[in-house]
């Protein structure tokens, strides 16, 4: 749950970060320093700090999977995809890249070196820190508010509906 609660809380950072820059070109050419730049940016916001437990949860996923169909050989099992997912541990650097590309392409290099001097400071260091937890109790906040909303709105409705005769 904490896993899914950072990686949404990553995403939606940088959703925002991306709409903040959505008039930036997006068609534009990504030079390898602009993809440096990105790739700064993403660590020092600590955007794809979510993603790190990824790895292991589709070992375990697999792991799963193969044993409900062979439950006679889990031990040989979990061996062999644990095996195999340490020899996937080097492509994590694939998925940062990706995500540089993604900045990249929506922000300028003198953008994404601003965004890795602001996270470099305290405020954004702290941002970058707390940033998941802030958002899951913004989140939080707004279903509470959504349900009390959505329940008085229910009842409001349904009392002036019975006021006109119609009963539910």
């Amino acid at each position: 749950m904490t896993f899914i609660r950072k990686s949404i809380g990553a995403a939606v950072l940088a959703a925002g970060l991306a709409m903040g820059s959505a008039g930036f070109a997006q068609a534009q050419e990504v030079t390898d320093s602009h993809v440096a730049a990105a790739l700064e940016a993403v660590h020092a916001a600590k955007t794809s700090r979510g993603f790190d437990n990824l790895l292991p949860l589709l070992s375990q996923q697999t792991q799963n999977k193969l044993i409900r169909l062979r439950p006679d050989q889990h031990q040989a099992i979990a061996e062999v995809v644990d095996a195999q997912a340490l020899e996937l541990v080097a492509r994590r650097k694939d998925l940062d890249n990706d995500v540089a590309r993604i900045w990249a392409k929506h922000f300028s290099e003198d953008e994404l070196n601003a965004i890795s001097t602001f996270y470099k400071s305290p405020a954004g260091a702290k941002l970058a820190d707390i940033g998941p937890q802030v958002v899951g109790e913004t989140l939080q906040s707004v279903k509470g508010w959504s349900d009390r909303v959505g329940e008085e709105l229910f009842e409001k409705s349904r009392e002036n509906l019975k006021k006109k005769g119609i009963d539910f």
